[in-house]
């Protein structure tokens, strides 16, 4: 239940925002900006979330940086292919316009009052470029600028890092094992960040730039409401001690998901995550808090999907570090499920193909994709990419299993070996003959998306170079996107359809405005950025309220 109004208030302010992702520090910069005075509280010691730890990528369409660069786009071209791949399962359609005719508009905000500077990666076009009103030669989805860290001074050490991502932008490669080494040195010299620690750097200091308070190892416990069910503070606990803070507009949760919480996982989503891929500490804090002051829900069961893989070697924050991986999309490879077969096209988007985990057997009473599942590849692919840590030319890692025929490998790996060597051979005769017949390797934009899509030349490869190798595929999320339902002021909704007075929510803290969809590189960044502005906008102007 939600906390009582205290006697006395530990902290008085006109807007608490609770987190310091993207979305959390937009929001904290325009409520400044219409005149609130603002206190940021952070669960963590480090600061910037999710964001922080991703690319940094908003997707936004109609932005700036597409007019300064002559790709043309238009509203109707964007909500074109914005509602093509919801396929009206989004959760409100006018969330969808909400965010086209207002994400352009905080991109140039953020241009004209802040530090934070985009550009456009050149050769990374659109995932789904061929769909109506799809863009081949990208533009929506913008690269943060390198950011010079010296500029925040003391919390330049609070920005948390991903160990996997080097200094490089995404065009540079950063996000999928671009190795530029002189370049990455010199940035590390010189504290030089991109990706998304560029971004929230950025972004921090221009909240730095305004004086706003942040708190840090701060994180908000339980909502405090009126006689009359207005949002006017929370409780927060800070080290041994509970800090009851008045808002007189409002608190803004903008914490994350809630893909590290098992009880949540379970009862929400379709299966279990066994291998988030944000931060640990997403733990549905302002999901539980919103359904104590009666929120409805949406978008429950999504999440951002990601087939994640492992390092087991590779520790970070005291566990093994679970990672985007690579490799799936190589020629020279396939997944299997536990009995040999295939299940799915490996190339489509990473959003997409975790969804065919969860299809269900009635005959056989059973999910026979569910993970791990294995990537099986052969010498052909090691000797060419990068996977997960693996570099070609290296001797595979003892965490690698390997074998020098399929036989022994499924046995290895508990798969069914003739299943193995029955899906291994369609697969090689499938590849001489320059075709896909079973799930259409070669045929999607994605899966060769550096080179204008896929093709059987690109995409098509036979597994028959011993050694063999396998890699388990983990049931990965970069963040839930199921929460309060909100309207497009970002203010939470009721279970009885009416606004929360007071309280609103943004990122992954709220429901997915897109749905299942994930529309390109920065799908969640770009919607979650948006709702934090008009969020701020709303809260900042809204009249504030006895505490």
């Amino acid at each position: 239940m939600p906390a009582k109004k205290p006697q006395q208030w530990d902290r008085e302010v006109d807007v608490v925002v609770m987190g310091t992702g993207g979305a959390a520090l937009v929001s904290a910069i325009l409520a400044h900006d219409q005149g609130a005075k603002v206190l940021i509280i952070e669960k963590a010691e480090q600061i910037g979330g999710t964001t922080a730890f991703s690319g940094g990528v908003p997707w936004v369409p109609m932005n700036r940086y597409m007019k300064e660069a002559g790709i043309e786009d238009s509203r109707e071209e964007s909500l074109r292919y914005a509602k093509r791949l919801t396929g009206g399962k989004e959760p409100d359609p006018e969330l969808i316009e909400t965010f086209i005719d207002n994400g352009h508009k905080m991109i140039d905000y953020l241009y004209e009052h802040t530090p934070v500077r985009f550009s456009i990666p050149k050769g990374y076009p659109e995932y789904y470029a061929t769909l109506p009103g799809g863009k081949p030669t990208g533009g929506r989805s913008l690269d943060p600028m390198p950011f010079d860290m010296n500029q925040i001074g003391e919390w330049a050490y609070k920005v948390r890092n991903n160990p996997a991502f080097p200094p490089l932008t995404l065009e540079e490669g950063g996000a999928i094992g671009g190795i530029d080494f002189a370049k990455i040195a010199e940035r590390m010299e010189n504290n030089i960040v991109t990706m998304g620690r560029s971004l929230i750097a950025s972004l921090f200091k221009a909240v730095l730039d305004r004086g706003i308070e942040t708190l840090t190892g701060t994180p908000g416990k339980e909502l405090i409401l009126n006689d009359t069910g207005e949002v006017i503070g929370l409780v927060a606990e800070q080290g041994d001690s509970m800090l009851h803070i008045g808002a007189r507009k409002g608190v803004i949760l903008a914490s994350g998901g809630f893909e590290w919480n098992k009880e949540l996982v379970k009862a929400f989503l379709k299966a279990e995550v066994t291998h988030p891929l944000s931060p640990a500490g997403n733990d549905g804090d302002g999901l539980v808090m919103a359904m104590e002051a009666g929120a409805a829900l949406a978008n429950m069961s999504e999440a951002w999907w990601y087939p994640a893989m492992q390092d087991p070697t590779f520790e970070y924050e005291d566990r093994v570090l679970n990672q985007l991986g690579g490799g799936r999309m190589g020629p020279n490879s396939i997944i299997v499920n536990r009995h040999g077969r295939r299940f799915v096209h490996e190339g489509v988007t990473y959003n997409d193909m975790p969804k065919a985990f969860y299809e269900y057997d009635p005959v056989a009473l059973e999910w026979p994709n569910e993970p791990p599942v294995w990537m099986i590849f052969d010498q052909q692919l090691k000797d060419r990419t990068m996977i997960v840590t693996m570099m070609p030319g290296e001797d595979a890692p003892d965490w690698v299993d390997r074998a020098d025929n399929l036989r022994d490998l499924a046995a290895k790996i508990g798969v069914d070996p003739d299943g193995l060597e029955r899906t291994v051979a369609r697969w090689n005769e499938n590849v001489r003959q320059g075709a896909d017949p079973d799930f259409g390797r070669g045929t999607t934009f994605f899966e060769n998306l550096g080179g204008g899509g896929g093709s059987a030349e690109a995409n098509l490869g036979t597994i028959e170079q011993a050694p063999f190798y396998a890699l388990p595929v983990y049931a990965g999320t970069l963040g839930t996107n199921g929460g309060p339902r909100i309207n497009a002021d970002g203010q939470v909704i009721s279970l009885r359809g009416k606004p929360i007075p007071g309280l609103y929510a943004v990122g992954n803290a709220s429901m997915g405005i897109m749905g299942q969809a994930y529309a390109s590189a920065g799908g969640t960044l770009g919607p979650g950025m948006t709702m934090g502005y008009l969020a701020g906008i709303a809260a900042g102007q809204s009249a504030s309220r006895e505490v």
